[in-house]
């Protein structure tokens, strides 16, 4: 019986290192936009609340897709904060905060992160990352310490889908052999984690710190999962 398990990164895994809203503010005050962190937030949560989701075509570079998708997301936000135009400044901006956040440096795992893993690696289960995020994870992962893990790293562009569509489940299941029987995700989206799993078929494990954590979730598993 081959087991899996599939990961959300970013929420799940690791978190940002700084606060996004702020270093929105930095970048962009080198550029001439001097915008307070707070109201970047706040347009930043607007903008992803109206964003649609990116359209995949079936042969292309989806990596290019996940980036325009980013930068018109910064567009908008940029707007709402009274940013109107897209002018050489706001790109520059963008291509600066889009390197940063390709980096390990950008982020930072969960305390019980590594600890987890390991345990899960020393059973024989195969772990995977399945996310929204796109190519800039693999750096990410690999200078966070962690890339050794994961059997296999999954991201939207690959499924040529977000989640909630379960396109990045399918193909786990294409690429490793997995069986939903044998397969749960977890991660901290009810939307976009969970609404995956349950397209899919598979169990879900909902990270909701500091309620539930990666810690909570092996116990869960050992306790649950594999008794079911």
């Amino acid at each position: 019986m081959k087991l899996t398990i599939a990961f959300d990164a970013a929420g799940t895994l690791f978190e940002p290192a700084e606060p996004v809203a702020d270093i929105y503010a930095e970048r962009f005050s080198k550029h001439g936009f001097n915008i307070p962190p707070a109201i970047w937030k706040n347009a930043f949560g607007k903008a992803f609340l109206t964003a649609p989701d990116p359209i995949f075509p079936k042969n292309g570079d989806g990596e290019a897709i996940e980036k325009d998708w980013w930068f018109q997301l910064v567009l908008q936000a940029a707007k709402t904060v009274g940013i109107q135009h897209n002018t050489a400044a706001v790109t520059s901006a963008f291509e600066e905060i889009f390197a940063y956040y390709a980096t390990g440096a950008s982020w930072k795992l969960f305390p019980e992160t590594e600890t987890v893993l390991t345990s899960f690696k020393s059973k024989g289960i195969s772990l995977a990352i399945t996310s929204n995020f796109d190519s800039r994870i693999h750096r990410v992962i690999e200078e966070l310490g962690i890339a050794h893990h994961f059997d296999l790293i999954l991201t939207s562009a690959d499924a040529r889908a977000r989640k909630p569509s379960p396109n990045i489940i399918h193909k786990l299941f294409d690429e490793t052999g997995a069986a939903p029987t044998n397969t749960c995700l977890t991660g901290d989206s009810l939307t976009h984690d969970k609404g995956t799993a349950e397209a899919a078929g598979i169990p879900f494990y909902h990270i909701n710190r500091p309620t539930t954590d990666l810690l909570t979730f092996e116990t869960w598993y050992s306790e649950t999962f594999l008794r079911k």
